[in-house]
Order: C-alpha cells, then structure tokens, then sequence
C-alpha cells in the first residue's frame, strides 16, 4: 500500500502543477483582455464584441477547475462547516460519509456533463461562434479531476495506515 500511496501522491501532485499552470495562464489570459476591452471602451469609445463572451468562457473554465483544486486542498466551506458541527465521536464517520457523497456528486456530474456538453456541440456562441459544448465540457472535465482528488483522499484518509502516510511524506 505505501508504493500505491507514494504513487497516487505524486499523481496528485503533477496533475495540481497543471491545474496551477492552467489556472495562472488563464487568469493572465482573462485579465489581458479585459484591460484590452477597458482601455478600448475609454480610449477608442467603443468596446470589443468578442471580449465579454470569451472573458466569461474562461471565468467559467477557471471556475470548474479551481473547484478541482478547492478538493485537492480538502478546502471546501460547507462540508467543513457542517462535518465541523458534529461532536469529536462521529466527525471521522461523518467526514467519510461526506467525501463519498462528495465522490458520488463529482461522478454524477461528469456523467450527466458530457451528455449535456455532447448536445450541445451543434449549437454556437452568437459573436465568436464557438460550440457551446466546447465551453460546457469544463463541467465534466473538472468533475473528472475533483472525483480523481476526492477518491484519492478517501485512500489516503481512510485505507493507508499512519506510518504509511509519514513514509509518503519523507
């Protein structure tokens, strides 16, 4: 189990390096082009048709994957505040409860986002033209990797023994 632990581990971890890259270009990307629309809005009295559709594309893309890393950190507000209500007895059986459900939610999702995303491949965006299942595929994609991080920390949390995760962490 600890060789498939310091696998899984350093799977995570290369996979989150490309979420943080994806995440900085993005972000790089978003705010170029909304710097672009604000100086041409003031500058040149009109602003640039294509900027506000892509500039909500990737805030949504962004958001789906910062919901990916959200499970990589285990930071997720709700199931820490209510798993917190409970007393010290049951909080792990709670905790364990929640990232199943967690894991159940995440697989449902990607299921249900391909679908949705593969319908909505023959329909495109008004300015840029772009299918709007292109778009609708950070759904699924994002629930892929968040079901990725939510079964590997049930592994970790639940089926490695500690001295397992202290080796894993050297």
């Amino acid at each position: 189990m600890n060789s498939f632990n310091k696998a899984l581990q350093k799977l995570c971890n290369a996979i989150f390096k490309g979420f943080y890259l994806f995440a900085a270009f993005t972000f790089t990307v978003l705010l170029t082009i909304l710097l672009i629309n604000v100086i041409s809005r003031n500058l040149l009295g009109g602003s640039i048709a294509w900027i506000e559709e892509i500039s909500r594309y990737i805030f949504t893309w962004m958001m789906f994957m910062g919901i990916a890393i959200g499970v990589h950190y285990k930071k997720h507000l709700g199931v820490e505040f209510v798993v917190g209500l409970y007393p010290a007895k049951v909080k792990k059986a709670a905790y364990f409860i929640s990232d199943v459900l967690t894991l159940v939610l995440f697989i449902i999702l990607a299921i249900y986002g391909f679908r949705y995303a593969g319908k909505s491949m023959k329909m495109f965006s008004p300015i840029m033209g772009i299918p709007y299942g292109i778009v609708y595929l950070c759904v699924p994609i994002g629930a892929i990797f968040s079901t990725f991080y939510c079964f590997a920390r049930i592994i970790e949390d639940y089926f490695v023994k500690p001295e397992d995760k202290e080796d894993s962490a050297k």
